[in-house]
Parts: structure tokens; C-alpha cells; sequence
């Protein structure tokens, strides 16, 4: 299956969103792809995007900052279910070797079309799998997919996340030398 039919598969990418940039990285040791999605195809740091990580075929992250969502956030047990589901779609096999955790209410924001830092409410749905990874799925208004990653590790000695997040553009900064290093539970750029 192509990538972004995958990517269609659980997120709406807008129909003026096109391909703003294809890059090529190490991710948990593996070569992985990142697409990034923005109006007309023009990069705009932290502004309204879509970026996902692909491990070959595998789609191990995808962050959807297209739009502010609107509407009441799904019940816990709605959210479960919804998490759930979104993992099914990307990854049926590797989805069976998860185990719910937890659920925490956090703030997500991005950069508008207005230069205006929109934030918004979020669900941050939890799971661990059998390879020893952490794993999530972020539910915004209406169950609006978010954030899921899959295979995401934990450096215990600095108590903070090892895997590197291509997803994150103050991070990718950080790592490029452009900007200050994040602070934990980020990962190390």
C-alpha cells in the first residue's frame, strides 16, 4: 500500500494541503521517510501541518495540525475505542501487541494562518506493547485524530524519550543546531 493512501486511511489531509517537504532520517536505528503536509505545499515552521513517519510501509507517527478542532472531547471510553480503531487501521498485526494504559487530558498548539498560537484541549490515550514500547494515540474535539505513534522508546537513565521525533519542528531545530534543546520527557536532539 502507498504511504499516503495508508495516511488517508486515518487522517483527512485538506485539499489544498499538498507535499511541502520529503525528507529521509534514522528513527529507532531504522531509515524512515517524513512526509510533511502544509497549504500549497509551502513549508511554514510550527505552522498548520501534517507530518508523518513512515518505516517502510509502517506508519510509526503522524502529527495533524491542519486545523484548530472544534467540538467536546470523546468520553474515556469513547477515546479507548476510537485509539483503538486508529491503530487497527494503521497496523493491524503490530495493534495486537498493545496494551491500554492510561488516559491524560493535555494541551496541544500550533502556529495559524493568523501568526496566532492556537492551543487546544487533547487526550493523550496511552498504551504499551509486548516489544517494550510506548505507544499513543492524541484525540482532539469531535475525536479528532491528533497524534498516534507506534514503537516509541524510553531512555530511563535521563528519564526522558529516546526516540528521535521527526514530527516535532522545535525538536528537528534543536537537532539541526537551530534552536535550543528541548527539555524532558522530549528527546535528546
Amino acid at each position: 500500500m502507498k504511504n499516503t493512501e495508508l495516511l488517508n486511511k486515518i487522517v483527512t489531509i485538506p485539499d489544498n494541503y499538498q507535499l511541502a517537504e520529503e525528507r529521509h532520517e534514522t528513527r529507532n536505528r531504522h531509515k524512515v521517510t517524513i512526509l510533511r503536509y502544509q497549504k500549497n505545499g509551502i513549508f511554514e515552521l510550527n505552522g498548520p501541518r501534517i507530518i508523518a513517519v513512515f518505516l517502510k510501509d509502517t506508519l510509526v507517527s503522524v502529527k495533524n495540525l491542519a486545523i484548530v478542532p472544534e467540538g467536546k472531547l470523546p468520553s474515556p471510553e469513547r477515546a479507548r475505542a476510537l485509539a483503538e480503531d486508529i491503530f487497527a487501521k494503521s497496523n493491524r498485526s503490530y495493534a495486537r501487541g498493545l496494551s491500554f494504559i492510561r488516559i491524560e487530558h493535555q494541551q496541544r498548539e500550533f502556529i495559524g494562518e493568523d501568526k496566532k498560537i492556537h492551543q487546544f484541549p487533547v487526550l493523550w490515550i496511552k498504551f504499551s506493547h509486548t516489544n517494550g514500547s510506548y505507544n499513543w494515540v492524541t484525540l482532539a474535539g469531535n475525536g479528532q485524530l491528533i497524534e498516534m505513534e507506534i514503537d516509541s522508546r524510553w531512555d530511563y537513565f535521563r528519564g526522558r524519550r529516546k526516540t528521535e521525533m521527526w514530527d516535532n519542528d522545535d525538536w528537528v531545530l534543536a537537532r539541526e543546531g537551530k534552536g535550543p534543546q528541548l527539555n524532558s520527557p522530549n528527546a535528546l536532539a
